[in-house]
Parts: C-alpha cells; sequence; structure tokens
C-alpha cells in the first residue's frame, strides 16, 4: 500500500539531530521532551494502518533520519513485509524482504541493536546497505505482550555515523508497545473478518438449507440452499413465519421444542428430527426432509436454527457418491496396472514399423485394432496410443474380455440397472460410460458374446446403447482400441465372430512382432526389466553378463515380452555379483517348457508346439538371408522349399517382413 492510499495526520515534529547524532537543546527545552511531545501528537489520532504510517514519519522527522520502517514478520518466519517505509522525505510503497544476513535478522531473534557505523562491513550479504550508503541502524523487535511471539520489528537507519549514546533508542522503545498493540489489533480484525468470510462462504456453499427463526418462529436468516429448496427468496422470507412452510406434524413438532428448551440450558439442547417429516415449497410442492434443531441464546435474545435436508437429493448424492466410490476403485486398480512411461522399449525395424503407425493414428479417433502373439505388448501400445492422443486427460479403461464370465461381459461394458438379474442390487454404470470422452481398450476382443458383439457394434456405430435391463439410449463419445491374439478373420469365416463388427474393429491395424521377430531388442529388454526389478530388490545389478547375453538371444520366446520379463525377475532375485547371469534359470525353463510339450502329445497342443517351433526356425533362417527367400541364398533353399510353399507356410504361422 502507497503513502498516497492513507491520510495520515500533518506532522508537529520539532526536535532535530546535530551531524553527530546528539539531540539539539539550543532552544532551552528538554529535547528529548521535545522529540517525544512531537510524536505522541504526530499519531495520537490514528490508528491501525494510518498509525504506522504516522510512526514513521514523525520518528524520522524528529530524530532527523533519513529511513525509517515497522515490519511484521511473515508466517514463514524467514521473511518480513514492511507496514510503513519512510524513505528520505517521503512514503514508499510497502515491500517483502529475506531476513538471512541483514541486520533485522538479528532484531526479529528478540534482541534491540544499535550500530552507530560501518553497516556495510557489518553485513556484507547484504547489498541494499551499500546501495543505499547506510552507515548506522537502530532496531527494536515487537514481540506479543507475553514475549513468546515475535511479531515484526521497529527499526531507523540513516546514511551518517550517530553516536554511541543515540538517545532516539528511548523514543523507539516507547512507541515499540504501542506498534505492537496495533499489530496486535490488526492482526486481531484481521482474524475477525476472516472468520466471518469463512462463516459467510459456508452459509452461501451448505447444501443443506439453514433457517434461523427468533422467538416468535419469523426467518431471520436463509441461505442460498434454503432458497433453492424452499423457492423462494431470502429478501422474501425474512421476517415471515415460517409455520406455512412445514406439515402440520412438523410444526408442532417446532412448537413443542421451543416451548420445552430452558433458558438455562439453551445453547446445549438440540434435536435430531430423522426422515418422516414434510415440508411445503413456495409453489406448495410437498417433500420430505430430515432436520436438526438446535437452540441459541445471543444477547439476551432466544434464535432457533433448523437444519433441513431434502431427502430426495439425498438420495440423489448418495447415488453420485457411489458412482464416485466406482470410478475411484476402478482408478486405484488402474493405476496398480499402469505402466510408467517409457516402458514401450525398442529399436528393432519391426519395432520402429509399429512406432511408425501407432504415432499418427493416435492424434485421430480412429477405431485401432492390435494384433499379434500372446506377451507381445499390446496393451502397452494401447496405453502410448492414448496417451499420445488429444484424450490423454481423460480415462483410459481397460477391460479385458477373456477374465469375465460371458453373462457378465455386457454388464461390465454396458452397465446394468437395479434388478436386471440376480445379484443387481444398484444401478452401475458400465466401462463405456467411464470412458466417455476417453479411451477404451478392450483386450481379447475375440473371447466376447453373440450378444455384446452385437451391442457393441451398435455403439461403434451410433455411440449410444443401453444398461443391461435398462430402456433408457446413453449416448457417449469414446475412442476404442481392441486387441487380440487371435486370427478374427478366421473367425469370421467359421462363423464365430461378426463379420460387421469385424471391418468396423479393422479400421487401422497394427501387428505386434513376436520377439523372436525382433531379436536386437531382446538385450535392450532384458536390461530394461534388470534395472527395474534391481532397484526394486535393493540389489546393486548393473548388467547381463556375456552369457547371459549369448542364453537370451539364443532362447525362442514362445511367451515373448511377459516371458522374458519372468525370467529376468527370476534371475534377479538369485543374483549375487553386479553381472546378472541366467544360469539355471533359464534352462530350467526351457527344460519346463519342453516337458509341458512332451507330455501334451495328443490333441491341439502338440499342433501348436510344431508351429512355435517351425515358425522361430523359418523365422531365424529369414533373419540371416536378410528376407530374400528365392534364389541359390535365399530361405527357400537353405530350408528345402518351393518359394510358394514357404511364403504359404509364412503367410499360415503370421511371418511378416518389418517394414
Amino acid at each position: 500500500m502507497s503513502g498516497s492510499d492513507i491520510r495520515v495526520p500533518s506532522s508537529n515534529a520539532a526536535a532535530v539531530l546535530e551531524k553527530d547524532g546528539s539531540l539539539d537543546a539550543s532552544d532551552g527545552q528538554d529535547p528529548m521532551q521535545q522529540a517525544l511531545q512531537a510524536i505522541v501528537e504526530g499519531t495520537a489520532t490514528a490508528t491501525g494502518t494510518e498509525f504506522f504510517y504516522a510512526l514513521v514519519r514523525e520518528l524520522a522527522l524528529a530524530l532527523k533520519v533519513r529511513y525509517a520502517f515497522v515490519c511484521e514478520l511473515l508466517p514463514c518466519g524467514q521473511r518480513v513485509r514492511t507496514l510503513a517505509y519512510w524513505y528520505n522525505g517521503r512514503f514508499k510503497d510497502n515491500i517483502e524482504f529475506e531476513l538471512e544476513g541483514s541486520p533485522c535478522e538479528v532484531v526479529i531473534q528478540g534482541e534491540t541493536v544499535y550500530y552507530t557505523s560501518g553497516m556495510s562491513g557489518l553485513f556484507p550479504r547484504d547489498p541494499s546497505l551499500v546501495e543505499m550508503g547506510i552507515e548506522s541502524y537502530f532496531g527494536v523487535p515487537l514481540a506479543s505482550e507475553s514475549g513468546s511471539v515475535m511479531m515484526g520489528h521497529l527499526a531507523l537507519f540513516h546514511d551518517q555515523p550517530l553516536v554511541k549514546e543515540f538517545r532516539g533508542m528511548a523514543l523507539l522503545r516507547i512507541f515499540a508497545a504501542r506498534a505492537r498493540a496495533e499489530l496486535e489489533r490488526k492482526r486481531a480484525e484481521q482474524a475477525l473478518r476472516q472468520s466471518q468470510e469463512r462463516l459467510a462462504s459456508v452459509m452461501a456453499s451448505a447444501m443443506d438449507a439453514i433457517v434461523t427463526l427468533d422467538a416468535e418462529q419469523r426467518v431471520t436468516l436463509f441461505n442460498p440452499a434454503a432458497e433453492k429448496i424452499f423457492r423462494r427468496s431470502t429478501d422474501d422470507m425474512l421476517g415471515r413465519p415460517f409455520e406455512p412452510f412445514l406439515s402440520k406434524r412438523f410444526a408442532n413438532l417446532l412448537k413443542g421444542y421451543c416451548q420445552a428448551v430452558q433458558p438455562a440450558t439453551v445453547n446445549s439442547q438440540q434435536l435430531w428430527a430423522p426422515e418422516g417429516l414434510m415440508a411445503r415449497r413456495g409453489d406448495g410442492e410437498e417433500f420430505l426432509v430430515e432436520a436438526t434443531l438446535s437452540p441459541l441464546e445471543l444477547g439476551g435474545q432466544h434464535f432457533y436454527t433448523l437444519i433441513l435436508r431434502d431427502v430426495s437429493e439425498r438420495w440423489q448424492s448418495a447415488a453420485t457418491l457411489k458412482q464416485l466410490q466406482l470410478e475411484n476403485l476402478y482408478l486405484q486398480e488402474e493405476i496398480k496396472t499402469r505402466q510408467l512411461p517409457g516402458h514401450l522399449v525398442g529399436d528393432s525395424p519391426a519395432m520402429r514399423a509399429v512406432f511408425a503407425h501407432a504415432e499418427p493414428v493416435a492424434a485421430t479417433d480412429s477405431t485401432v485394432l492390435l494384433t499379434g502373439e500372446t506377451g507381445t505388448g499390446k496393451s502397452v501400445v494401447a496405453r502410448m496410443i492414448h496417451d499420445l492422443s488429444p484424450r490423454h486427460g481423460k480415462l483410459f479403461v481397460n477391460v479385458n474380455c477373456a477374465a469375465l464370465p460371458g453373462e457378465l461381459v455386457e454388464s461390465e461394458l454396458f452397465g446394468h440397472e437395479k434388478g436386471a438379474f440376480t445379484g443387481a442390487t444398484a444401478q452401475r454404470k458400465g466401462r463405456f460410460e467411464l470412458a466417455d470422452g476417453g479411451t477404451l481398450f478392450l483386450d481379447e476382443v475375440g473371447e466376447l458374446s453373440a450378444g455384446a458383439q452385437a451391442k457393441l457394434l451398435r455403439v461403434l456405430q451410433d455411440q449410444e446403447f443401453e444398461r443391461v435391463g435398462g430402456t433408457q439410449t446413453l449416448k457417449v463419445d469414446v475412442r476404442l482400441v481392441a486387441a487380440t491374439n487371435r486370427d478374427l478373420a478366421q473367425m469370421v469365416q467359421e462363423g464365430r465372430f461378426r463379420a460387421d463388427l469385424y471391418y468396423r474393429l479393422n479400421v487401422f491395424p497394427i501387428r505386434l512382432p513376436s520377439l523372436s521377430e525382433r531379436p536386437t531388442d531382446i538385450p535392450l529388454l532384458a536390461r530394461h526389466f534388470l534395472e527395474r526389478f534391481a532397484k526394486k530388490m535393493g540389489k546393486s545389478v548393473h548388467d547381463l553378463s556375456p552369457q547371459a547375453r549369448e542364453q537370451l538371444l539364443a532362447y525362442a520366446w514362445p511367451g515373448n515380452i511377459r516371458e522374458l520379463q519372468n525370467v529376468i525377475e527370476r534371475a534377479t532375485i538369485l543374483a549375487q555379483g553386479p553381472l546378472l547371469e541366467l544360469g539355471p534359470t533359464l534352462d530350467g525353463h526351457q527344460k519346463a517348457t519342453g516337458a509341458v510339450e512332451t507330455a501334451t502329445s495328443i490333441g491341439s497342443e502338440t499342433m501348436d508346439s510344431l508351429e512355435t517351433t517351425e515358425r522361430a526356425h523359418i523365422l531365424r533362417v529369414l533373419e540371416r538371408t536378410s528376407w530374400v527367400i528365392e534364389g541359390e541364398q535365399g530361405a527357400a533353399v537353405i530350408l528345402a522349399l518351393k518359394p510358394s510353399t514357404l511364403r504359404s507356410r509364412m503367410r499360415k504361422l503370421q511371418i511378416h517382413k518389418p517394414r
């Protein structure tokens, strides 16, 4: 606040300082008494902020110093703010500054200090002393009346040295007490004002109606929530009897309560009236309420406060709370499973092709279909697409269709109404509603039931659906990313997946390569997992051993990245030195895999293991020939197959050349 904002009484200062700092008594009067009188007369009519301005001016003029201020200590305890600042003959705008390294730091610690000369040498860390040419400084702390709380300080400083017996220190101590009293009053007024503002804010923002009645049950207070519930304005209600707005039973209860309350216990008797009471709005509509009645005595008068809640609004709030709790639980689960940024690791040609497709489509709302073997990181790519999209500020909702019983898939996706099926005791929103404005990831979409496929098709076409057991059509804005390790085209031919849904999902397909198709990424991924697990387990394992690296590259990885992660985690648990050794960890894993394949001698499991082996062998040969199929050095010659036969096998095994 600048000096122009404050009306300060005119100055009566008459005393002067000699050049050495002593008071001039040439007129025959006691100079100390003269200065005291001038300061008293100059500040007598001022209070609050005006007093601080008058005080620093009168002190500076009476004692003939260039600078004076009174400061308030800020809550942090390391900074002060000036309440008034007299600067070389005029008021200066108030400032804040750090205490550390300044002479004010000593005063705030509770000491009265005076430095007669050489200030810049005593406090070299305070550049303002040099800039202003300060030679002398006098300060008095402002502590609370008990002395336990430091509130600020009063200080004078001058650009000339002053004598050691500077008599102005006595005046500073005298007026420090008055400044402390004004500062305490200022803080008390601020606290009262803040308390009143908080009370007004609570009254205005309260969801419940708050009505205060006098002894004749006339309205003396009517908050905004009461205006909303009773559909009457405060101006219309103040001074009016409240009885017409209550049912007969409620009015009798209120009347009996007011008569029963005894003056001696007026501030301790409260009545809780649960559901079952009726109130009446301004337009005559009746509604159920619950209420609390409380007495109050102010200035010898009795008042009664009613806090009322519309039960229908409470039910609505309860339903909203349940939904928020549901979303909170979902988000907690999502946080537990969500991978941190940077978990999409890979620099192979196959992964660069994935990035080249995922990044541009992320900026659109197009539906994405992620395909590839189990464990290739489809969920991670889905999250990357969401995080790079304009929807990244909304929810990414993950649904594993394979993990849900067929009869619950529709309820999980689209929600259900109360009573829609056994166990549906309340209405519940589905994942589509939770993902409104965000992204819905349907993992293992090939596992959806026929009914769920039909509903999903409608959502993709019209962005609308009904909850299970409901008739209300709901509209949503959801971006869909689907994933599967199945051949959906083959399932369409077999009649196990809707063709129209398949074409809706297959807008922008992205195939994720298996780990055997990206061998150069295996060491990168292994080091990434090693760093994570070593940090988690508190182990000093910094890298892979050369032998471990060779073992990782030689293994076929039928379980892809998920299997690699498990292998690295087990090896980290057993690690002893700075380099990770796999040893029996991977050997045992290979033996266990082989045992399962050997034990499964009939049925589709044997065919699957043979296809896995064949696929890995073909990939190794193709990598060695740089994906050349025909010719003397081509993969077909090495595999002893016709080029057309090899291409047919590649299509069947879903082997694609990396872009």
